[in-house]
């Protein structure tokens, strides 16, 4: 993408008052120079990192007693997290993967063990030619996904080394298993057992873990719906009944909230349906991260949901 327009009608405002002549010796004028800190205020930053995805630095993003917080999204074109983040004003770093239809090239993407960290480091090392977030460093990571993303984020839940790295996990209409019996639907619980185990630590604060879904049913697999409710019961996690209208008419069906573990179903059954959870990320799943991220770090582990978001 190209970048925003330059700063318009700048160089006059910035302009030192007149010196007299005679005041010259006393007062020399010096130029005006657009550094990386004053374009920050008013003009995003973009960039290419390697495997197609894509860095994205909102104008308001600044780093914090020496780090910054960092979001790995998977699935869908990076405008749309940008999207997002407007309407969220989130403080973050956002790296964009998106890698086309179908679930192959998400779970290759991450096979080497290696991989992510490459990935942060390669974020890491943009942001600090971008000039704006000088001498900091990595502090926090999110997975974010959509849809087939979620096969991304899997593998990379999967890693023991990535555990403790990442502070939160965002999905929207994004969590599937495989069933060990097709005829009967019966649910394969060997690939959610990660996720139930980040299900205890988002109860107790230590994570945070969100989830949005539709309704859609799948035939050969189990639906988001399926899977999130095989996860709640395997967690003992209670549904409270919701008839709440979200945003761009989302009707929402239940919700549970548990300590910093969240789930709000929505109705819906068609491709509409599922593309409106991506475009809603930004008020249904960032404002939990921005709840817990942007507040004093001693209160981060108990922070609730924000009201509007209940």
């Amino acid at each position: 993408m190209a970048l925003s327009s330059a700063i318009a009608g700048g160089g006059c405002s910035d302009r030192p008052p007149p010196v007299r002549a005679s005041d010259a010796s006393r007062a020399p004028r010096e130029p005006v120079v657009e550094t990386p800190k004053q374009l920050a205020a008013t003009t995003p930053y973009r960039a290419k990192l390697a495997h197609g995805a894509e860095l994205y630095l909102p104008t308001w993003f600044s780093p914090r007693r020496g780090g910054y917080d960092l979001m790995v999204h998977f699935h869908g074109l990076g405008k749309l997290q940008e999207g997002n983040l407007d309407r969220s004003q989130l403080n973050v770093a956002v790296v964009s993967i998106n890698m086309g239809v179908g679930t192959d090239h998400y779970a290759n993407a991450f096979r080497d063990p290696q991989s992510f960290e490459r990935l942060v480091v390669d974020a890491q090392d943009e942001i600090a030619k971008s000039g704006r977030a000088p001498g900091a460093k990595v502090k926090r990571i999110a997975l974010s996904a959509w849809s087939a993303g979620f096969v991304s984020v899997a593998k990379i839940m999967g890693e023991p080394s990535n555990i403790e790295k990442i502070d939160a996990v965002l999905l929207a209409d994004g969590f599937f298993t495989s069933f060990t019996n097709l005829k009967k639907r019966v649910i394969n619980t060997a690939s959610l057992e990660r996720f139930v185990t980040l299900v205890d630590s988002a109860s107790k604060g230590d994570k945070l873990f969100a989830i949005t879904h539709s309704a859609i049913p799948t035939q050969d697999y189990p639906s988001v719906e399926e899977t999130v409710a095989k996860l709640l019961e395997l967690t003992a996690s209670t549904k409270t009944p919701s008839t709440n209208v979200g945003p761009r008419n989302m009707h929402e069906t239940y919700v549970v909230d548990r300590g910093a573990f969240h789930v709000k179903g929505f109705e819906g059954v068609t491709a509409g349906d599922h593309i409106k959870q991506i475009n809603a990320m930004g008020e249904t799943l960032y404002p939990y991260l921005k709840a817990r991220w942007e507040q004093p770090e001693s209160s981060a582990a108990t922070a609730a949901a924000p009201a509007a978001s209940r």
